[in-house]
């Protein structure tokens, strides 16, 4: 049965995160920690494009192919994640030139309709998409137990209602699924019979992923560490991995969905966290890494698994 494959990919650690805030739409930096995990992330995505072999048998450290289209929330720790992985897998020099910015804030255009646009193009394209973006939480931006924590910008209004949020979630959701069954309905009819599985890489949050899943629960869920009926919230860079085929009936009916992969988080086996509390600072992208002063081949960077520690993000379920 052709299908395609729909990864959700939960941003990086930032120092919210770690002082346990109700984030929402207010961004904050990543922690050293924090690069650490998307650095390894963009490490194990490139394997997918291994040795430039682009064919259905190639392998990679994620047992997934490589991304037909990169999609990230607009939010400053969603979108550094994912720009991380789009320029892993992209074979273009230049892969910012190919972020599509603001052509899903034009009234009435589709999702499947920008993705049908960017595969004319003959490069990987990372679409940025409002869509994606986390619940915003109004004046308890920025906020433990209700109260604003200093250092952080403080929120505004009443912000996003729970229905409002499930709503949008589900929607943009439903587009994503229709655009993924448009690319597995492609794919069957492909002359090409070595042609990668279509795969959409979305880049949002945990509360938004959460969300998402329980809008369009799984039709199963298979090799997954996930508890009959209970799935884990995401840690950071977890990612969840759906198979999705077109809808057995009528057009109008939900594509057939497996869960194949549940906050996997196998790229950061290798990742610790610095010691003497330098993995819990903002990271400085200025500072310059020990590491660079060592010339590396390509191949090296590209195999070289991180000095740096993996403490996965605690899995229980919080707003971040």
């Amino acid at each position: 049965m052709p299908h395609a494959i729909l990864t959700l990919v939960r941003h990086a650690e930032t120092t919210g995160n770690l002082n346990r805030l109700l984030q929402g739409v207010t961004d904050s930096p990543l922690t050293v920690f924090g690069q650490a995990q998307v650095d390894a992330l963009a490490r194990a995505w490139a394997t997918t494009w291994s040795n430039g072999d682009q064919s259905r048998d190639s392998t990679s450290s994620l047992d997934l192919p490589p991304p037909t289209l990169v999609v990230c929330s607009p939010i400053g720790r969603a979108r550094k994640t994912a720009e991380a992985v789009h320029a892993a897998c992209s074979r273009a020099s230049q892969p910012s030139a190919h972020i599509v910015e603001d052509r899903l804030n034009q009234p009435g255009t589709s999702r499947l309709e920008v993705m049908q646009e960017q595969l004319t193009r003959d490069w990987l394209a990372l679409i940025v998409d409002p869509g994606l973006a986390e619940k915003d939480f109004g004046w308890k931006e920025s906020t433990r137990g209700g109260t604003h924590v200093a250092g952080y910008p403080k929120g505004q209004g009443s912000g996003e209602s729970r229905t409002d949020f499930a709503q949008r979630v589900r929607r943009v959701g439903a587009e994503w699924l229709e655009a993924a069954c448009s690319l597995a309905s492609a794919h069957s009819t492909s002359t090409t019979s070595e042609a990668p599985i279509p795969h959409i890489v979305l880049v949002s949050h945990g509360m938004w992923i959460s969300t998402f899943l329980s809008a369009h629960p799984p039709t199963t869920i298979s090799h997954t560490s996930a508890q009959p009926g209970f799935l884990p919230f995401a840690a950071n860079t977890g990612m969840f991995s759906l198979k999705v085929q077109l809808p057995p009936g009528p057009a109008t009916a939900r594509p057939t969905t497996d869960l194949f992969r549940a906050n996997d988080v196998r790229h950061l086996a290798n990742v610790k966290r610095q010691k003497g509390g330098i993995g819990r600072g903002a990271f400085d992208s200025k500072q310059t890494k020990l590491s660079s002063f060592f010339a590396r081949t390509p191949s090296q960077n590209l195999d070289a698994g991180s000095s740096l520690e993996t403490s996965p993000s605690p899995t229980k379920k919080r707003k971040t």
